[in-house]
């Protein structure tokens, strides 16, 4: 499907019913260790996860690959050694834990837009997994006004043009000259949506058994949604 913007003639991608939403994880390396950072401006994807890599290693994680390259972004998967999660929760408690729950947030990251196992969309700076709600408020959309999609920033907006959900990216500070643009089945994107939700049960799971070793956390379970974005009301 093609379209005009700007006068240029863009293309809009159909994403198959087999899309995903898969929920991602962010290692920032400075928080594990240290290295030089690259000289150049801006870093190359190599340069980027050379950095990212180095760091991680410092810091005494060896073995984790991003989901794309250059990314700092790994998925719920690296994350099933007990020994990494429980380093990624002495990370995200540096400060030590509050007694207020209320001051814990998600673990940064959110949620990659897969398509028959291609990476489409990642999620961008300030996102965290707690972003999946966005998600699944836009499957519900039905109106033609382009509404936000937060998935960090810069975000996306999403409308309805009968019978497809229509995603497009957007900057901070303007349109692109021809921003890419995706239309998709509701009803898939919503399945994307319950996948990832269990997907989501099963890792929180994994972290409750971990925060039992963490010093400082009194309520493991309420802790343990809190991180991976199911805060409850």
């Amino acid at each position: 499907m093609d379209k005009t913007q700007s006068g240029v003639l863009c293309r809009v991608r159909t994403i198959s019913d087999n899309l995903r939403l898969v929920p991602v994880v962010e290692l920032e390396p400075g928080a594990y260790g240290s290295a030089p950072q690259p000289t150049t401006s801006p870093w190359t994807a190599e340069e980027s996860e050379t950095y990212w890599r180095a760091c991680l290693r410092a810091g005494g994680v060896v073995g984790v690959a991003p989901v794309v390259p250059g990314s700092w972004l790994v998925a719920l998967d690296v994350l099933d050694s007990p020994e990494l999660l429980h380093r990624v929760l002495h990370v995200h408690f540096a400060d030590g834990v509050p007694a207020d729950l209320d001051e814990i947030g998600p673990f940064c990251g959110g949620f990659a837009l897969v398509d028959d196992g291609e990476i489409l969309v990642l999620p961008t700076c300030c996102g965290d997994l707690g972003t999946l709600d966005n998600w699944r408020i836009a499957t519900e959309l039905r109106t033609n006004s382009p509404e936000m999609l937060w998935i960090g920033h810069p975000w996306l907006t999403v409308w309805y043009q009968a019978p497809m959900l229509h995603v497009r990216e957007v900057t901070e500070y303007n349109l692109p000259t021809c921003p890419r643009e995706f239309a998709m089945n509701p009803e898939a994107l919503q399945s994307a949506v319950r996948h990832a939700t269990r997907e989501l049960d099963l890792f929180c799971e994994r972290v409750v058994e971990s925060l039992h070793d963490i010093p400082g956390v009194l309520d493991a379970a309420a802790i343990g949604r809190i991180l991976v974005g199911k805060r409850d009301p």
